[in-house]
């Protein structure tokens, strides 16, 4: 099967499922496809340093595991998250947690090409995805952060974010309220709604 040109999607997923709990190479291509990508984002907004290695670990973990995988799309992707919250905590307790200075004004007219009296909408705009991601976690309160990233980077709705964290589905809505209200304390309307269509490049 060409995996290049199959979306993963709610119509597919049974099917990529299927012959990647059967050990298929091309079904396991299109899960890695889709969830890499995702997956990258939201280990390196963490961990930077060790974002690499601990995607590795979950994909093995999700490979040793995925034979009792049952359900649909959305759930494969709060299991794998899961897995990735867990793996960063197993690091956490064995590393070093590596300090982060707290943004402020200095973080925009540090960037090249930047000036004090620059508008933060236009360097928004000039930031990789990585970068408004970045940024983000370092302009939120952890909990809140992460809801975010769950939500836009890993695409899940508020039901999973609340399996994936051990939290109630209302406590996800009032944190993301929380973190959104504190986006538009720093950036323009038009800016903070982009970060709900899930585009975490226009964050």
């Amino acid at each position: 099967m060409e995996t290049g040109r199959l979306r993963l999607d709610d119509a597919t997923f049974p099917s990529v499922l299927t012959g990647a709990k059967a050990g298929q190479q091309w079904a396991a291509e299109v899960l890695f496809v889709d969830l890499q990508p995702r997956l990258l984002r939201f280990l390196r907004s963490a961990e930077p340093r060790v974002a690499d290695d601990l995607a590795g670990e979950v994909w093995l973990a999700t490979a040793q595991g995925i034979s009792s995988f049952e359900g649909e799309l959305a759930g494969f992707r709060a299991w794998v998250f899961t897995i990735a919250r867990r793996r960063l905590a197993d690091h956490r307790r064995t590393a070093a947690r590596r300090a982060t200075d707290p943004v402020d004004g200095e973080w925009f007219t540090g960037r090249p090409g930047r000036s004090a009296d620059e508008p933060a909408e236009r360097v928004l705009d000039g930031m990789t995805a990585q970068e408004s991601i970045d940024l983000v976690v370092a302009l939120l309160p952890a909990d809140q952060a992460e809801v975010l990233l769950l939500r836009i980077v890993g695409d899940l709705d508020v039901a999973h974010v609340a399996a994936v964290l051990d939290r109630t589905p209302n406590w996800v809505r009032v944190t993301q309220h929380r973190a959104l209200r504190r986006l538009a304390q720093h950036f323009p309307p038009r800016t903070v709604g982009a970060v709900m269509h899930g585009d975490p490049g226009t964050i």
